[in-house]
């Protein structure tokens, strides 16, 4: 084994607890700071995790001795501030989705990163779960065949408090959406690597049930680039909250995959049904963030650190990031313009994620 690389966690939230968990997991690395909004959150959270710094600055953690890597765990609305600190740094980063609020601070992000010759990694999980892993060999060996129709269904479920809670969830100019941009995100980024990217998209968005300024509801037909066409459907307010799911429909057959439910159907045209299941993937996080599964996290993080070793881009880089992200802002986009087809790629004539656009 190499030598252990150093990791500081920035942020002290949900999304840090599953991290610091996860990297418990993951062999050769050990984190040595983290870094909160105060002193007192970051030295409890230390505590709780054996962590031996806790600063209330990102500066005095990127200068801690031994500190190689981040992982950012904050809100959307500081993370290009932070990433560009590492990046000068010279500390590698790995990036909460969504990376960024909109493209063109995505663009920076990955433009900072290149610039400091330190890598860069973005979360989506799902990649590395057991069945996303098998159905992406086998689609690669033409399971399907050629695919015409592909769907995915995010329709989850947060109650009153999760919004009321926060200062910036749902918020336009923090957070830069909200079901489409935190929760949805994570199905859009799988429907992407196994069906191909999307050419064209046409979406209406909708703030149905809590008190927030951005989605809780939207809807999208998507045309992918190989010429099949599919939609979306994702929504906050979808009392309990339903496991994602994606449908995928070929020459061959087809595929339902409930990815929070880790059950996976292949209906083929020439076999008997074929049912694949993993527990260790089931999760409840379509009604509570805190029910996840962790082995995508440690199958990417594993992944991020061999990548660092390696000298080599992580499976999941800042471009890799940006895919999903370019959608969401372009079903955004459309929503806002009263559901008119939005090309992609987007250019950067106007801000993605800014008023300017969405109005």
């Amino acid at each position: 084994m190499s030598e252990t690389i150093g990791v500081g966690i920035i942020g002290t939230g949900l999304s840090a607890t599953m991290h610091v968990q996860a990297l418990a997991q993951v062999p050769g690395v050990r984190v040595l700071a983290v870094s909160g909004t105060t002193r007192q959150k970051a030295a409890e959270f230390a505590a709780r995790y054996g962590i031996p710094a806790a600063f209330d600055r990102v500066e005095d953690l990127l200068a801690w001795p031994g500190i190689q890597a981040i992982h950012l765990c904050t809100p959307p609305f500081a993370r290009e501030e932070y990433v560009t600190m590492a990046a000068r740094a010279g500390v590698h980063v790995l990036i909460e989705k969504p990376m960024a609020r909109d493209l063109l601070e995505a663009d920076r992000i990955i433009a900072a990163c290149r610039a400091g010759g330190v890598t860069l990694g973005a979360m989506f999980q799902f990649r590395f779960m057991p069945l996303p892993q098998q159905i992406k060999r086998e689609l690669d060996a033409g399971k399907l065949g050629r695919i015409f129709l592909a769907d995915c269904r995010a329709k989850w479920w947060r109650d009153p408090a999760y919004y009321a809670g926060s200062s910036w969830r749902g918020r336009r100019a923090l957070e830069g959406g909200a079901v489409l941009i935190n929760q949805a995100i994570h199905t859009i980024d799988l429907l992407l690597w196994l069906a191909g990217p999307v050419r064209q998209v046409a979406g209406r968005v909708a703030t149905a049930v809590h008190p927030i300024e951005m989605e809780d509801v939207a809807a999208a037909t998507l045309e992918f680039a190989s010429g099949a066409i599919g939609s979306l459907v994702a929504s906050t307010a979808t009392y309990p909250g339903f496991a994602e799911q994606i449908e995928l429909h070929g020459e061959r057959g087809s595929l339902i995959l409930n990815q929070g439910d880790g059950i996976a159907e292949w209906r083929l045209k020439d076999a008997a049904p074929e049912r694949v299941t993993a527990a260790e993937q089931r999760a409840e996080s379509s009604r509570d963030p805190s029910r996840v599964s962790l082995v995508g996290h440690i199958a990417e993080f594993t992944d991020f650190y061999e990548a660092i070793r390696q000298r080599r881009p992580p499976a999941i880089d800042g471009q890799e990031g940006r895919k999903a992200l370019e959608v969401v802002k372009a079903i955004q986009l459309s929503g806002a313009r009263g559901g008119v087809p939005i090309s992609l790629p987007l250019t950067g004539s106007f801000d993605s994620g800014g008023p300017a656009a969405l109005d």
